[in-house]
């Protein structure tokens, strides 16, 4: 989101997705040539000083944290610990650094308010320098916003975004870009045209009658909320409602006791037709079964190809499909495969 407002406004370098360690971003500095005005680099917090190894070697001007939850937990142990890693961040900016904060997440606003760091907080709530109101899900065709701020106009915004998660990062992009003097009509002319969703951060495929969500890059039980309730705004234009769920990744030994809580929790939404993949989705499966009672098909898998096998004989147009994926298994073959079968097929009118 902010490559596509800030290459409205300047040259702008885009580090490469998975240069999220201090050696792999000097890897990618030492290959740097031209003049830039701005550099997006994703920090990674998956192992003990990341944080730290990184914002010393690269000293931003402008720290983003979006969110604090389970994902890491098998690396750090706690959330605490998590905390502490990406507090590095904000204790590492250049002299005259500031942060862009989400104060609706409680240990992200927690680091905030200690921290001495220039800050703007987004969220939900008009307690935000930067939040969003009026927000308008409008299912396959997006979501509708407005975004206000302190002594600023209000700003109408209809993006390619289907869940809330993606309003929150919409706000992260307009505070940094709104606090390096981007314009309005920039910030709106990137987002609204120069933006589309990366593969496996929730994308949606519409094709010969099938929608198809790709968030596959990975599975949290944060991350599986949004999903879901994505999958619901798309009840009214579905025939059914389906969710391709592979194991959760990085929760340590919380994973099992997760697993199962998933499972409660999937067994009370009204989806149509549950697919579980991976070592623990017996686990998952089995909690949905103890659940109420209702309408719902399970089905569970060890392997994607099985997975694959019985979609591609399963799904029908008119399905709306989330497929929402693990690090540790590769469920963007499924996405895969059901793109080259759907998209060859003609779309009803």
């Amino acid at each position: 989101m902010l490559r596509a407002i800030l290459s409205k406004h300047g040259r702008v370098y885009d580090f490469a997705y998975d240069s999220d360690t201090a050696e792999k971003i000097a890897e990618e500095m030492l290959t740097l040539s031209g003049s830039w005005d701005w550099a997006l680099v994703k920090i990674g917090a998956s192992a003990a000083d990341e944080v730290k190894k990184s914002t010393e070697l690269i000293r931003p001007k402008v720290g983003v944290i979006t969110n604090i939850g389970e994902a890491h937990l098998a690396v750090h142990g706690t959330i605490e610990k998590i905390m502490h890693n990406k507090a590095q961040l904000l204790e590492g900016l250049e002299p005259g650094g500031w942060a862009v904060l989400n104060r609706d997440n409680e240990y992200v606003k927690a680091l905030g308010e200690r921290s001495v760091t220039a800050t703007r907080f987004f969220g939900l709530s008009e307690l935000a320098d930067y939040f969003a109101a009026n927000i308008t899900p409008l299912g396959p065709e997006g979501t509708a916003f407005t975004v206000h701020r302190k002594n600023n106009a209000g700003l109408r915004l209809h993006l390619p975004i289907y869940s809330l998660g993606d309003v929150y990062n919409a706000l992260a992009a307009i505070a940094v870009a709104d606090g390096l003097g981007v314009p309005d009509t920039l910030i709106a002319d990137g987002l609204e045209h120069d933006f589309m969703l990366p593969e496996g951060r929730g994308r949606l495929y519409r094709m010969a009658d099938l929608m198809l969500f790709d968030d596959t890059y990975d599975a949290t039980p944060q991350s599986l909320i949004k999903s879901t309730v994505c999958l619901m705004q798309c009840k009214e234009n579905a025939r059914r409602l389906v969710l391709v769920l592979g194991d959760m990744t990085e929760l340590g030994s919380q994973a099992d006791s997760y697993q199962k809580m998933i499972g409660h929790y999937l067994a009370g939404m009204p989806i149509d037709l549950v697919v579980l993949c991976g070592k623990r989705a017996r686990s998952t499966a089995e909690a949905m079964r103890s659940g109420k009672q209702q309408v719902m098909t399970i089905m569970e898998f060890p392997l994607v190809s099985q997975v694959i096998e019985f979609l591609l004989n399963e799904i029908r147009p008119g399905d709306a499909v989330m497929v929402e994926g693990g690090a540790n298994q590769d469920l963007s073959a499924v996405v895969q495969a059901l793109r080259r079968t759907f998209e060859k097929a003609p779309e009803t009118v």
